[in-house]
């Protein structure tokens, strides 16, 4: 039960960033980097389905948000690492689940 409250109040939260952050509204878009780190998380535990919808959510929002400036490679160094980071996460949840099986 607290699994899935956590699962879609996450959910939630990215969708209201997302809406958002298509305005240049920072402090969203930075709450989407942390939703991307938390689907990462979700996906190497395994919640497979939950962690990819927040990956598309949440990479809609930052790709989509004019106030990501990727002229800076110091902020693409950093942009980088944080979707290697997600998107890691869910593969390596996707390989555990099927070398369990």
């Amino acid at each position: 039960m607290f699994k899935k409250a956590c699962i879609t109040l996450s959910i939630i939260i990215s969708l209201i960033c997302m809406l958002l952050a298509t305005a240049p509204f920072t402090p969203a878009v930075g709450i989407s980097f942390i939703m991307l780190l938390v689907a990462g998380v979700m996906g190497y535990l395994g919640y497979i389905q939950s962690a990819l919808a927040l990956l598309l959510i949440n990479t809609l929002a930052v790709i989509g948000s004019p106030g990501i400036d990727i002229s800076n490679s110091s902020s693409l160094i950093g942009l980088l690492i944080i979707f290697l980071a997600a998107f890691g996460g869910v593969m390596l949840g996707v390989r555990k689940i099927k070398v369990d099986t």
